[in-house]
């Protein structure tokens, strides 16, 4: 599709299992489980989708996935499957790692910065895409860093530290102009570090929110993961970022949906968010 003077392409990285209790919160098995069916170890079908974006002068990756040369224990917990499809996806759209621009990742968490570094011949980790800026918010770096007890198991330094080590990690702190029609926002919620990518031009706007809402079964603004930090600001954030998407023709990406990557946010007659389909050309 094309928003603006940006053309936007799916790669789907990967797709993994996560266990649905966890990614639904307090919200009652009962009612998740007619949404996302679970596998007999409780987890749910997850995608990673990764946005390439292109206006002819950058080339832009938001998110990039698992890390596909993860232990075999990890993609064993994870059922990983797919992996490295976003080196794939790329080559299938004849772009090489090198000729990425810029990597926005709208967190640190393994299954976000997961694809950013890989070994090298010697076993060595060093960047994805040698010549690409890598974007976060510098409270997401920070609290990496020093991750809280209930984050830390998410995190996985060399995801990020090889990029600092080149020289090619940058923080923002808030709201932050990429590029014309590009723009970084802070989304807090999932973690205070979490930020969204919106896409906009010609009168068409997209918006892929992070982990603040994963997929299209999270839209009611109560439906929390187990692994978002702050529920209040996730609630507090999603249903701000909902009323402004709602019965527009803005596009809200999901990084986690593995069957609807967009949708269009409407009301239904109780005035409860619901996604529409959309049919992409």
């Amino acid at each position: 599709m094309r928003i603006g003077d940006w053309r936007v392409d799916l790669i789907v990285a990967d797709r993994f299992r996560l266990d649905g209790g966890a990614m639904f919160g307090i919200v009652p098995k009962v009612m998740w489980e007619r949404l996302m069916p679970p596998d007999g170890r409780n987890r749910i079908p997850m995608a990673c989708n990764v946005l390439l974006l292109r206006n002819g002068v950058r080339t832009v990756l938001v998110e990039s996935g698992n890390d596909a040369f993860a232990d075999p224990a990890t993609r064993e917990r994870l059922a990983l499957e797919d992996a490295d499809g976003l080196m794939r996806g790329l080559a299938a759209l004849g772009i090489a790692p090198g000729e990425v621009t810029d990597l926005v990742l709208t967190h640190l968490h393994l299954d976000h910065a997961g694809g950013a570094t890989r070994p090298d011949a010697s076993g060595r980790r060093v960047p994805s895409f040698p010549c690409a800026t890598v974007w976060v918010q510098a409270a997401e770096l920070e609290d990496a860093r020093r991750p809280h007890p209930r984050a830390k198991g998410s995190y996985v330094r060399e995801h990020w530290e090889p990029l600092a080590d080149a020289g090619l990690l940058r923080t923002v702190e808030g709201l932050h102009a990429l590029a014309p029609g590009l723009l970084l926002r802070p989304l807090p919620g999932h973690n205070r570090g979490n930020q969204g990518v919106v896409v906009e031009g010609a009168g068409a706007r997209l918006v892929q929110p992070g982990d603040l809402i994963p997929t299209r079964h999270h839209l009611p603004p109560t439906w929390c993961m187990g692994y978002d930090l702050d529920v209040v600001a996730c609630v507090d954030t999603r249903q701000a970022l909902l009323e402004e998407l709602a019965d527009t023709d803005a596009l809200l990406a999901f990084g986690h949906d593995p069957e609807a990557p967009f949708c269009t946010v409407a009301r239904d007659a109780k005035g409860r968010f619901r996604a529409e389909p959309v049919r992409l050309p």
